[in-house]
């Protein structure tokens, strides 16, 4: 009897979840749902990550080009643009191409060019700075960009820009707090069916100290059983994700197709699920031993 603990460790340990398995299986599955919910929306971010970054709204300015300035001055100023830290592309715009832009818009747009004695539109360039770069930072840049030789003057609107990324990181704010929630939702649910298979029979602890078992080996069960139980609950949310990853995969793959973008959802590398396991299971030996300790500590209390 006193080997019980030792050799009978994983029987024990099924027989503590065999006590209330329905009480047991419904706090497992709440606890996977929840984490499922978080994996998604960890893999849904590290896939966008790239899109996002690569395809997000960057700030323009537009520099007009003072007139009488050669190609070689032209040349020069695209030069100092592209030396300037929150500048992304620079793109030359002659004054040609833009009244054919406007001409082409409309017959009566066509009709008001042809009655200009000359071209009216000066050459520019379209300057884009970088998705990630603070408006302030923008708008600092651009009133540097006045003081460049052969500029005219500089056109820029920060107003929509200021509002995207006050809705970007209201959005992240937003997620952050979604996932901190679902997080201690799954934690809560995970110790819910942790704290089932921790003994809580006083007699059975004092029978078996008085055989000899010490409290090592009488919480080993609860341990077992704790990890267990943890990696059931990983088993139900990644089973969960995978069913819904399959099923968006699917509709950003026609989404993709459609705007020629580059989207697809990863599905994280084998070593990473291993690693997710591995946590889970060492999360969970260390949440049952500890709630074995205190209830071990309570029947000592009140030996």
């Amino acid at each position: 009897m006193s080997a019980f603990p030792g050799a009978g460790g994983l029987r024990r340990a099924f027989d503590l979840i065999g006590r209330r398995p329905f009480a047991w299986c419904g706090a497992v599955l709440s606890a996977g749902l929840a984490l499922a919910i978080v994996l998604l929306a960890l893999i849904g971010a590290t896939s966008l990550r790239p899109v996002i970054e690569q395809g997000g709204l960057p700030a323009q300015a537009t520099v007009l080009i003072a007139p009488g300035a050669s190609a070689a001055d032209e040349d020069a100023l695209r030069a100092s643009l592209l030396k300037l830290d929150l500048v992304a592309t620079v793109t030359f715009v002659s004054r040609d191409a833009a009244l054919a832009q406007i001409a082409a818009r409309s017959p009566a747009d066509r009709e008001a060019i042809g009655q200009l004695a000359a071209n009216p539109l000066p050459d520019v360039f379209a300057v884009l700075f970088r998705p990630d770069a603070a408006a302030d930072a923008i708008d600092a840049q651009a009133a540097a960009l006045h003081k460049m030789p052969h500029v005219d003057a500089v056109q820029i609107d920060l107003s929509w820009y200021r509002k995207f990324r006050a809705a970007l990181r209201l959005a992240r704010l937003a997620g952050g707090a979604m996932l901190v929630f679902f997080g201690f939702n799954a934690l809560a649910w995970l110790l819910v069916a942790i704290c089932l298979c921790v003994p809580v029979d006083a007699a059975q602890v004092r029978l078996l100290r008085l055989l000899g078992a010490d409290d090592r080996l009488i919480r080993r069960p609860a341990v077992i059983a704790g990890s267990i139980t943890a990696i059931a609950a990983g088993a139900v949310a990644l089973g969960g994700t995978r069913l819904a990853w399959v099923r968006l995969d699917a509709e950003s793959s026609a989404l993709a197709a459609m705007y020629a973008s580059a989207l697809r959802l990863q599905w994280p590398e084998l070593s990473w699920i291993a690693a997710g396991a591995l946590v889970l299971c060492l999360a969970g030996a260390l949440l049952a031993s500890i709630g074995a300790r205190v209830r071990l500590a309570a029947v000592g209390d009140c030996a």
